[in-house]
């Protein structure tokens, strides 16, 4: 992944799961400390945005004035660029157990629009935030390939708009941490779906991320983690990357540094190690562990999932299913290179013909085992308990309204898993084990089950 400075409709149906809708009913019930702040696409600014029948009109001017607890609920309405960063920019924090929250007003589905400005959402330096329920979509319907091949460079920001980004502050050079990313939609953005970068505490899940990162020229993809600072000691888990859709996101203009097509990944954990020694760099690496679980990956223009440069990483019970559509990438499906102390573990990965299906490259103590591989080249490493061979999934596919992922009742992946005590449930909230051991992949198998 690489950041700059800072096509497919979805059923309502899915929506709804991931959160984006909640049942109508009167103003929220107060909880927390903090001032609560309301906003309409109808409002004023000039108003005093403490009711919904006296709202702002604009997601910043509420921002500005949130204190720790408070909520900004966002009304119906379309949500336009409010200055050269984009639509919200979030300097002010929360703190433990009184975070910032910015989410619908119930019953309603407001949609951020960002077209000229870096972001559609960022987090600036601030901590305690958690952003949730939110559909943001770029305008990279309303741009050409051949427009981008003109216009996109790294200092255009309508080419590079991302929807929602966590990153320092400009002035002060303060990170942020404990941002909580859960239920949104992010979409046809030019730059990346949702970034994080030089922070800590990162919770990314149940996040619907697709059509990104075509038009930007900068490397990105659809879900990235950059160069996290550690804020303490701990060395346990601080990044999560769970119970995610990512699909078609894919780099469509050469990542301006290396003047070649670059990422446009579906998940990507990006250059936690250390800097090496003699590159100008002091970024000292990162102690905590990130933990990549119950993601479904499919038909991205990069990888499906992946460490890269990365450390302290467990990509566990994801499924990735025809990835590296790009014909100038051949990353692999799941898996690391160039990392240290990464296990990939009861995943599926059913790799495009002719792809990779892991990497083995420059690996130090990179742990793969009791996977499903079908499909692409054959392996570059291959665990005790990794199996080739067909998964049986329901209805593989990369069109959204058709693709299912759940298991077939004689597939391979059922009850053939390793225990993981930190994957408690699968991707839809089914406990693991549901059977008589734990399944591979992203769904646990339920006789008679009809999710989707």
């Amino acid at each position: 992944m690489r950041l700059n400075r800072t096509l497919i409709a979805t059923s309502s149906a899915l929506l709804a799961l991931l959160g984006a809708t909640s049942p109508a009913h009167a103003a929220p019930e107060k909880k927390g400390s903090g001032t609560d702040y309301f906003v309409s696409d109808t409002g004023s600014d000039a108003n005093h945005g403490t009711s919904p029948a006296s709202p702002f009109r604009t997601i910043q001017a509420a921002a500005d004035r949130t204190t720790p607890g408070s909520t900004v609920y966002i009304m119906n309405g379309s949500y336009g660029d409010t200055s050269p960063q984009g639509v919200v920019t979030v300097s002010r924090s929360g703190k433990p157990g009184a975070p910032i929250t910015y989410r619908p007003y119930p019953g309603h589905h407001p949609v951020l629009k960002p077209v000229t400005g870096w972001d559609g959402f960022t987090v600036m330096g601030a901590s305690y935030i958690t952003v949730e329920g939110l559909e943001i979509k770029g305008n990279s319907d309303n741009i050409t390939l051949e427009q981008a091949k003109r216009e996109s460079s790294p200092t255009n920001a309508a080419m590079s708009t991302n929807c929602l980004i966590v990153r320092p502050d400009d002035e002060n050079g303060r990170n942020s941490h404990h941002i909580t990313m859960r239920n949104n939609h992010t979409h046809k953005c030019p730059g990346a779906g949702i970034a994080a970068m030089f922070g800590d505490y990162f919770t990314i899940e149940s996040n619907l991320v697709h059509s990104n990162a075509w038009y930007a020229s900068w490397g990105n993809s659809g879900i990235s983690i950059l160069s996290p600072v550690d804020v303490n000691d701990e060395t346990g888990y601080k990044i999560f990357i769970r119970n995610n859709i990512t699909y078609d996101n894919e780099n469509k203009i050469e990542w301006w540094e290396c003047k070649c097509i670059s990422d446009g990944n579906g998940i990507i954990v990006d250059s936690t190690l250390p800097a090496p020694e003699g590159s100008g760099t002091p970024y000292q690496g990162y102690q905590g562990r990130t933990l990549v679980a119950n993601n479904i990956s499919y038909n991205n223009g990069g990888s499906g999932i992946h460490a890269y440069k990365g450390s302290n990483v467990d990509i566990v019970n994801n499924t990735a299913y025809l990835n590296s559509r790009s014909p100038e990438i051949n990353n692999p499906n799941i898996g690391a290179w160039a990392s240290k102390d990464v296990r990939v573990l009861n995943n599926i990965s059913v790799a495009r013909p002719g792809k990779a299906t892991t990497s083995n490259y420059a690996n130090t103590n990179v742990r793969y085992d009791y996977n499903i591989y079908h499909g692409g080249t054959e392996p570059e490493v291959l665990g005790r308990h990794d199996v080739l061979g067909d998964p049986g999934l329901r209805q593989p596919s990369i069109d959204p309204a058709s693709a299912d992922f759940q298991l077939l009742p004689d597939s391979a992946a059922i009850d053939s898993g390793m225990k993981f005590p930190a994957v408690r449930q699968d991707y839809s909230g089914v406990r693991r084990p549901a059977g008589a051991g734990y399944d591979r992949g992203a769904y646990e198998f339920v006789a008679g089950d009809t999710r989707k």
